[in-house]
């Protein structure tokens, strides 16, 4: 027969047991402190995003508790959607970290970049560009439009 428990013994065993799982998942990546600064390492968080371990960042950063998030667990989360091709979470995640943080040039840079993946405009051409390499900046609608045309003079032609 098991033996009764008091409360007290049965905390301490509580606590036992989630201290172990703790170390057992997160050994070697984070552990929060409640009653003072979160001690998570966001270099582990960045190396397993470079590594495309994307969960495994996601769940370190998950375990950041809501009153202890700041620019940056914003901007990595981001990167973890953005990395995974959602956009629209990865875009909401930056735009959260640039006003946290509206200076850091890491941050704006990312959502520059993500508006213009989500608006089909990686790179615009300057005048510079076009003048250098003989080429005149063309959206793919310019191209489908002078094809389209090509067509039709070549059907006239015949």
């Amino acid at each position: 027969m098991y033996a009764e428990r008091t409360d007290e013994e049965a905390a301490a065993k509580t606590e036992e047991i989630n201290a172990a799982y703790d170390s057992l998942m997160y050994s070697g990546q984070t552990t929060f402190n409640s009653s003072s600064e979160p001690s998570i390492k966001y270099g582990d968080v960045r190396a397993k995003i470079n590594e495309e371990r994307y969960e495994d960042a996601q769940t370190i950063l998950d375990g950041v508790p809501i009153d202890m998030r700041d620019g940056e667990w914003y901007f990595l989360k981001g990167r973890c959607f953005h990395k995974m091709g959602w956009l629209e979470d990865a875009a909401n995640h930056y735009k959260k970290a640039v006003g946290f943080e509206p200076n850091n040039s890491e941050y704006t840079s990312a959502l520059n970049d993500i508006e213009n993946k989500r608006k089909g405009t990686y790179r615009q051409e300057s005048d510079a560009d076009s003048a250098s390499n003989g080429c005149f900046s063309c959206g793919v609608c310019d191209l489908c439009a002078t094809l389209a045309c090509c067509d039709c003079l070549c059907s006239c032609l015949r």
